[in-house]
């Protein structure tokens, strides 16, 4: 489904594809302990880092999408909120019904549908599996107007610099005063530095698109991205590992450049239909991937009794898990994603009022 107003930039949603299946491919690894491939190591060491690259694409996209939202957050938010909430709520709703460990109690249930759990250590993973980055994305999410009124490069490359280092002493600090918790990671000033470098990457992106500078920044970008990658995915990544992983925070700035690069020029295989079809579904995807892995760790016990830990078996277990795994992230597309988009548009379509926020009517309607 296409965003109306400002267009769709398929190179993003292509990448939104890549972030999902760096995901599910770290949790196949991790959570029924299957060994991957010998020739592909970084699965097991730096797919986890696919949540980051959404945070990066959740800037980058939300910033295009909604060029009013430092002015009138009200309809931002609004859509934000039918976005994200209908399909959170629904897996939440399986997870108590189905959970061993009963009634959470009223005050975590409310931190839970308010999205407000990842400012409580302890509740911060979030009851839905993975449901951390949702807490730390709704949380950006309000903050975002308020970085959008930086309107330069030159002020956003120093909000970009002044969050690193809040990231950074974030982590350092988190880890010394909560020793034994992965708060350091979770939290959303750990993580905010990834978020404002993308939006680092937007102002660039509307200085230089349509301009003559437009491919000559694009190529940029790419060689940017590809070496920095290259850079942290070598050995010589281990001299920015520091405190609370926060080598993070310089992918961070790899994936902020990747959005930049396949906004200006999607690459044939990010724009190509199955890309544009996985990266429209990447959030089902994401909160549907843990619960079918679950689910499907009889079959993986039965594939290693076959075949023995190693990279046939992982293969094999990747090949099981997708089919119902696209089965599940269309359903959950179409039976809840989709209704709460429409919902959220028909309130914005008939002027309501968010207190505070001022009306939702006379916005622009796009899709992020």
């Amino acid at each position: 489904m296409p965003e109306q107003g400002r267009g769709l930039l398929p190179g993003l949603h292509g990448l939104r594809a890549v972030a999902a299946l760096m995901v599910f491919l770290y949790h196949l690894h991790a959570i029924p302990g299957l060994q991957v491939p010998a020739a592909l190591p970084w699965i097991a060491t730096h797919f986890g880092f696919g949540v980051h690259l959404f945070f990066a694409l959740s800037a980058f996209a939300l910033a295009w999408a909604n060029p009013h939202a430092a002015e009138r957050p009200g309809p931002y938010l609004a859509k934000r909120f039918f976005r994200i909430a209908p399909l959170y709520y629904v897996v939440l709703a399986a997870v108590l019904v189905l959970s061993r460990a009963g009634w959470p109690g009223m005050e975590r249930f409310i931190a839970e549908v308010t999205f407000t759990f990842g400012l409580v250590p302890g509740w911060h993973p979030g009851l839905v599996p993975a449901g951390w980055t949702v807490g730390t994305e709704m949380l950006f999410y309000l903050l975002l107007p308020l970085l959008l009124r930086v309107r330069s490069i030159a002020g956003m490359a120093v909000a970009a610099a002044l969050t690193t280092l809040l990231s950074y002493e974030a982590r350092r600090l988190l880890t010394a005063w909560l020793p034994g918790s992965d708060y350091s990671l979770a939290s959303l000033p750990s993580n905010l530095s990834v978020f404002v470098a993308a939006l680092l990457a937007f102002r660039i992106f509307e200085k230089v698109r349509r301009t003559a500078w437009e491919g000559r920044a694009a190529a940029l970008a790419a060689a940017f991205t590809l070496g920095l990658l290259g850079l942290l995915l070598s050995p010589a990544g281990q001299l920015v590992e520091g405190p609370g992983d926060s080598r993070v925070l310089v992918f961070g700035y790899a994936f902020a450049a990747a959005c930049l690069w396949q906004a200006l020029r999607p690459s044939w295989l990010l724009r190509s239909r199955p890309a544009l079809w996985l990266g429209e579904r990447s959030y089902s995807i994401y909160l549907s991937h843990f619960l079918l892995i679950l689910t499907l760790r009889p079959a993986y016990g039965w594939v290693l009794g076959h075949l023995g830990q190693g990279g046939a078996a992982f293969l094999a277990c990747t090949a099981i898990t997708l089919p119902p795994l696209c089965v599940a992230a269309a359903l959950g597309y179409r039976l809840v994603e989709v209704p709460g988009i429409a919902l959220g548009r028909r309130l914005i379509g008939r002027g309501g009022t968010i207190p505070g926020l001022g009306p939702l009517a006379g916005q622009e309607r796009t899709r992020t």
